[in-house]
């Protein structure tokens, strides 16, 4: 794909926010920390109209077609598909839910893939593309929500992308380095710096030490030798790979994706939030992952 100016990203988001087809508005940013870990709610009144669940519907019934005869993904107009990636396989198109101005999707064109697989060589070479378009792919962050328990709303597979850097990443990074094994991050990751970052990085490199972590994560959650689906979150930003297992999407009225697990929890009310405050965030994302 062409390099795309962040110019012209920008006034196609823009035009279709004002148009009504991408969501955005103000929020609310309420940031606190957690014996050492940083954590931000976003509270966004405009995320209400957000499936948040696969079986989930748009608040407003629609008539918009579909991103293909197996999606669950509405597509109103072509505008938000500002290109192809890795020669086809994905489209770069702009999130319609956004807090972040803008926020990508990468979806596969294949219209039947699905949120339950792994990664594999084209999801990666797509996301690199991306991050790498010179005027805004150095600051974006690409995640993927692996199965419902690891955070999907919709089925048709896809990565996103969004302003970095993540919120909890220097802990992350901190912790690793440090060697301790009880982290101040309240769940179990698996982290790969890769020297040459990820500018540079090349497919193969990549698809094996996240194959090795899906191992990993498989193990940790007991479902080695199984065909079962592995549940988890990735994350790619400069020089780095996360990977984190997921045991849970849900405790108490609360729920999160990758965005939440690093620290940052987008929610359309304030209840929300405090719920999860009453709750103790440590203490529901270490429900969430797998405590160490």
């Amino acid at each position: 794909m062409e390099g795309l100016s962040e110019t012209s990203v920008l006034s196609t988001f823009d035009e279709l926010v004002q148009e009504g087809i991408i969501t955005y508005g103000p929020h609310e940013r309420v940031e606190k920390e957690y014996e050492g870990f940083p954590m931000e709610f976003r509270i966004c009144p405009s995320l209400t109209k957000k499936p948040q669940m696969t079986t989930s519907a748009l608040t407003t019934p629609v008539s918009y077609p579909r991103w293909g005869p197996g999606s669950d993904l509405y597509l109103p107009t072509s505008r938000l598909i500002l290109g192809k990636l890795n020669g086809g396989t994905h489209d770069l198109a702009l999130n319609m839910f956004c807090v972040d101005r803008p926020q990508f999707m990468l979806l596969t064109t294949d219209s039947y893939r699905r949120q339950t697989e792994p990664l594999d060589a084209d999801d990666f070479a797509a996301a690199l593309e991306a991050m790498r378009q010179p005027e805004w792919g150095p600051q974006m962050y690409v995640i993927y929500n692996c199965t419902e328990r690891g955070g999907c709303s919709r089925l048709h597979k896809h990565l996103q992308a969004l302003k970095g850097p993540p919120r909890a990443f220097g802990l992350f990074v901190e912790s690793v380095d440090e060697g301790d094994s009880r982290r101040k991050v309240p769940f179990q990751y698996l982290m790969h710096r890769f020297e040459r970052g990820l500018r540079e990085v090349e497919v193969p490199e990549l698809l094996g030490v996240y194959e090795g972590y899906v191992e990993e994560s498989r193990h940790v959650l007991g479902l080695s030798g199984s065909q079962q689906p592995c549940p988890h979150n990735v994350v790619l930003w400069r020089d780095s790979l996360v990977v984190i297992p997921r045991r849970s999407d849900a405790l108490g009225g609360v729920s999160t994706n990758t965005v939440g697990m690093m620290g940052s929890v987008w929610v359309h009310q304030r209840e929300m939030a405090d719920e999860w405050i009453r709750l103790g965030p440590r203490k529901v994302l270490e429900a969430f992952g797998v405590p160490w």
